[in-house]
């Protein structure tokens, strides 16, 4: 019978924290959980990915950079199924960025349609910016208002590092036949 996996996902080296807790079935795909988590985080899932459970690397196949990770058109139920197991996602491998994916708990499945998202704070970081190094700059000149703050706004738009809306990732989510 199918589960219901929470999970608590953080963006590694980030602080103060960019997180979120999703309910998940587990039966689906490594794949599929990437795509939720593009879309939890706010990208736009135009770079390559993998899971890293315990040395073990699961990515989408591509002839150019095949290297005989396990596919991650795999389910996730029979590698990642344990109550506070926990593995990484990276996402672009320019921008590097390490997500932390734990199961918090494992609870039956209702009549909820999933995937859902319960919680969450802050923003994620915008695509392409340069990873944590990239991120900080933005964050500082957001802050302080400095020579480059015109130039910023004209690149990430009205871009609040503090602003999460669940909603707006609940409606996603709920498309997420079409991301796929």
């Amino acid at each position: 019978m199918n589960k219901i996996l929470k999970l608590r996902i953080n963006i590694l080296y980030i602080n103060p924290e960019i997180w979120r807790e999703i309910l998940v079935e587990n039966d689906i795909a490594f794949e599929e959980l990437h795509n939720i988590i593009q879309i939890i985080f706010g990208w736009t899932n135009s770079h390559l990915y993998n899971f890293d459970l315990n040395g073990t690397i699961f990515s989408y196949p591509n002839e150019e950079f095949w290297n005989e990770d396990l596919d991650a058109r795999n389910k996730i139920t029979e590698y990642f199924y344990s109550k506070k197991q926990k593995c990484i996602y990276t996402y672009d491998y320019g921008d590097n960025w390490k997500h932390n994916i734990k199961i918090v708990d494992i609870i039956e499945k209702d009549n909820i349609k999933y995937p859902i998202c319960i919680a969450g704070k802050r923003n994620g970081p915008p695509e392409d910016c340069g990873g944590i190094h990239g991120y900080a700059n933005i964050i500082d000149v957001l802050k302080n208002n400095d020579k480059d703050y015109d130039d910023l706004l004209e690149w990430v738009g009205d871009y609040n590092p503090e602003e999460f809306d669940i909603n707006k990732v609940n409606k996603a989510l709920q498309n997420l036949d079409e991301y796929l």
